[in-house]
């Protein structure tokens, strides 16, 4: 039994118990629909997007959001050495526009000539394109300049926000380990997810102490991405699925 489908059955279980034993029959079918993965996956989505657009609201009118960025700024200046700048900006590489924009055209060409991986490179290239480009209009549509509080450690000629690095990391990244974590025991997908969460997490705080991102540009594009990401791995899933039923 998958761990959706135990939480679930532990969930129905608690409140049957609670309404008694016949809303056992009615509540525990109910929660199991509920807590799917696709469900669960929708209702972070949901939350994702209304914290990007929390964020978004808030850096137009200067709410709130200021003080969290000027003491984001400030500390990831104090923070910096030498050596922590050469390790930033090495991991900040590792998700380049001109990086991704490689791999994704590498996955649309392999999509082209490799029918083993094809439906992979697939999935990746439309991760990658498609991510690109809400990324990228958003940047333009919202217009936020770059920050001047600190000195930048790096050169970005985009608009600030929200972070495509933090974007198309969540992106890329969580599609590997997506990949990775598929037909693994429990304790080594939950590995797999907190290695991944971890480089991402810091690929994102790399923008920050580099300079070039407010801390909420890196929240934000994390928000934007899952929902997008979700998406993408939702409709993989189902096209494996019936694929798999035709064979």
């Amino acid at each position: 039994m998958s761990l959706s489908r135990r939480l679930a059955a532990a969930a129905g279980a608690a409140a049957a118990a609670f309404l008694g034993r016949k809303a056992r029959k009615k509540l525990l079918p109910l929660v199991e629909v509920a807590l799917t993965p696709v469900a669960l996956g929708a209702a972070v989505s949901a939350g994702a997007m209304a914290l990007f657009f929390t964020i978004a609201d808030d850096i137009r009118g200067q709410d709130g959001v200021w003080r969290f960025d000027h003491d984001g700024l400030n500390l990831a200046k104090s923070l910096r050495t030498p050596g922590r700048t050469a390790l930033m900006r090495t991991v900040s590489d590792l998700a380049r526009p001109d990086t991704m924009s490689a791999l994704g055209a590498a996955s649309m060409i392999i999509a082209w000539r490799s029918k083993k991986w094809r439906n992979e490179a697939v999935l990746m290239a439309v991760v990658l394109s498609g991510g690109g480009a809400i990324i990228g209009t958003i940047k333009y549509r919202v217009g936020r300049q770059r920050p001047t509080l600190v000195e930048a450690l790096a050169t970005e000629e985009t608009f600030s926000f929200p972070s495509g690095h933090s974007f198309i990391s969540l992106c890329f990244y969580g599609t590997l380990a997506y990949w990775w974590m598929k037909g693994k025991p429990l304790k080594q997908r939950i590995g797999i997810a907190i290695l991944a969460t971890k480089f991402i997490a810091l690929i994102g705080a790399s923008r920050v102490y580099l300079g070039v991102h407010y801390p909420s540009d890196v929240l934000a594009g994390y928000a934007a991405a899952f929902p997008w990401l979700t998406a993408c791995l939702t409709a993989y899933e189902k096209y494996e699925r019936r694929v798999a039923l035709l064979e």
